[in-house]
């Protein structure tokens, strides 16, 4: 009697471990008997479908089930239980459940058939598989986006794995070779593709980027041969694909098709060396007839100075004194006509020079980019030189012809103020800042003739700029006060030697220290003729190698004026 109650307990204990590993399993466990009657269902199970224990053991397993498997599933397990031909006994699958709220999920279900004394009885192991299924789909739907997107980038994008076998190519690439993906995939890209002058060390760059001595190929260029058998030259930037272990899987190349524009380039070329040679020759031309002028002018200057002493001498002869008045005005009327008319002769190939420059610019590109724009950058600062000069030789003339007359119109100060300034910073040297202060208003608006005032304050800051080095910065203040416009002007650079400031305004006059410097002379001089039609007054104080400062004092006129 004791081995049987010893036998009893032994099996006592065993049952209530196997209930207790049952009910802590995290997977729903779920007990039927031969007619689907639910026997036994873990916590889990019962979380997983929604219903309490209660609710489930005792009913049909198929209340669990969504419709078609509903009704189907007691005609499946009567088949088995008298054909004993297994079907999804021992057998993992996946097939979907219902909740007790209807909705239905994914799950991965174990059939295991238990084999008891008198009967037999079925253990189903669930696992909710709605986490692994969204994560599956949003798999795909990332592998779908990164395939538009491969697809839909405006470059050739072609995959290759570590022998140079590709993988993936998006259509750009497909209609540009005429080749689908399918037709290459698992073909060599540098035997079926690249130009055979440039295979052998197309594939030598390829193997050095697969072995990880390149990180990323930022720039290469080589040649591919479409289906029609037509070369096409395709500038790449390669990249390396890794595993989660880091290790080299593939490589994605991105290429850009430059066959125009490398052809472009080369007329490009062919027409900048043509037009260096046409503006070196127009440049040394303009330079012979600069030249021949200066020196008519000094021949006139002279003239001047030799009527002048004659002037002096015949003073006390009234007829003789207005004969001579009478040819110096003559020759200065002569001098300026002559300036003015080769000022117009010479500023129409000044300006075309000067818009074949900037077509240059234009054209922007990596090769020979850095050569144009220094051959840009010498052509426009010589024709700007001599732009510089013949404006100065027109202004000139037009104030001495009293050609220059105020034309007053109403303008926004502030906005004027800054275009002055924009246009301005493209003069700086290096480190050179431009300060501009101001107490205007961004809706101050005056009467004045804004164009007189431009050419004022440009020539003013651009002398500023010239006569300073590299680093010093230029200020230029700008004040409304009592119906007056004041303008100060100043700069750190190298000063005006004291014995030369009562000269400054003259036409024609030059500082000692400035000869080495381009200029005509004649700039200063047209400031103050233009302040002088302005009603205006103009000052200035200056250091030798400490810098100067220009004071400029203007009425403000009213409309009705």
């Amino acid at each position: 009697m004791n081995q049987i109650a010893h036998t009893q307990q032994q099996h006592f204990e065993a049952a209530l471990r196997l209930e207790a590993i049952i009910k802590s399993a995290t997977d729903g466990i779920i007990i039927i008997d031969e007619h689907g009657l639910m026997e036994l269902v873990n916590e889990a199970a019962c979380q997983l479908f929604g219903f309490s224990e209660d609710e489930m053991v005792g009913q049909n397993v198929n209340m669990l089930m969504p419709s078609p498997y509903h009704k189907e599933h007691d005609g499946y397990l009567n088949n088995y239980l008298h054909t004993g031909v297994k079907k999804i006994i021992g057998i993992g699958r996946e097939v979907s459940g219902q909740r007790k709220n209807g909705s239905k999920f994914p799950l991965r279900l174990s059939i295991s058939e238990v084999v008891l004394p008198n009967r037999r009885v079925f253990t189903g192991i669930v696992q909710d598989l709605s986490k692994e299924k969204a994560a599956e789909q949003a798999l795909r739907q990332e592998k779908e986006r990164a395939q538009m997107y491969f697809d839909l980038a405006n470059t050739i994008n072609v995959v290759l794995d570590k022998n140079g076998m590709v993988i993936q190519l998006n259509k750009i690439g497909e209609s540009l070779l005429g080749r689908t993906e399918a037709e290459l995939a698992e073909l060599n890209w540098f035997e079926q593709v690249v130009n055979p002058d440039q295979q052998k060390k197309i594939k030598a760059i390829f193997q050095q980027l697969m072995e990880g001595n390149i990180e990323t190929l930022d720039y290469l260029e080589y040649s591919i041969v479409t289906r029609n058998n037509v070369t096409r030259l395709v500038a790449w930037r390669s990249a390396l694909i890794r595993d989660e272990q880091q290790q080299v899987v593939s490589a994605l190349s991105s290429g850009i098709d430059i066959t125009e524009q490398r052809a472009a380039e080369t007329r490009i070329l062919e027409m900048n060396q043509e037009l260096e040679k046409r503006v070196e020759q127009r440049t040394e031309e303009l330079a012979t007839a600069v030249n021949q002028l200066l020196k008519i002018n000094k021949k006139l200057e002279v003239e001047i100075q030799e009527r002048k002493a004659v002037e002096t001498a015949l003073r006390h002869s009234e007829s003789e004194l207005r004969k001579a008045y009478e040819i110096e005005k003559e020759l200065s009327t002569l001098k300026s006509r002559f300036v003015s008319m080769a000022s117009h002769e010479f500023r129409t190939p000044l300006s075309t020079i000067l818009s074949s420059a900037d077509l240059i610019e234009a054209y922007t590109s990596e090769l020979q980019h850095e050569k144009r724009l220094k051959h840009t950058a010498r052509i426009k600062s010589a024709v700007s030189n001599l732009t510089n000069i013949l404006n100065d030789f027109l202004s000139l003339s037009k104030l001495e012809e009293g050609k220059v007359q105020t034309q007053y119109s109403e303008f926004n100060l502030f906005h004027f103020c800054e275009e002055v300034m924009d246009e301005m910073h493209s003069l700086l040297k290096p480190g050179q800042e431009l300060r501009h202060m101001s107490n205007v208003g961004s809706e101050t608006t005056i009467f004045m003739d804004d164009r007189l005032l431009k050419n004022i304050l440009f020539n003013l800051v651009s002398n500023a700029i010239k006569y300073s080095e590299p680093g010093k910065p230029i200020d230029c203040e700008l004040r409304v006060e009592q119906e007056n416009l004041y303008i100060t002007i100043r700069d750190q650079g190298i000063g005006i030697p004291d014995e030369d400031q009562r000269h400054l305004f003259s036409r024609f006059f030059r500082a000692h220290n400035v000869e080495n410097i381009q200029g005509t002379g004649l700039g200063l001089h047209i400031v103050k003729r233009y302040i002088d039609l302005l009603k205006g007054h103009i000052n200035f104080s200056s250091k030798l190698g400490e810098g100067s400062s220009f004071f400029i004092e203007i009425p403000l006129q009213r409309e009705s004026n």
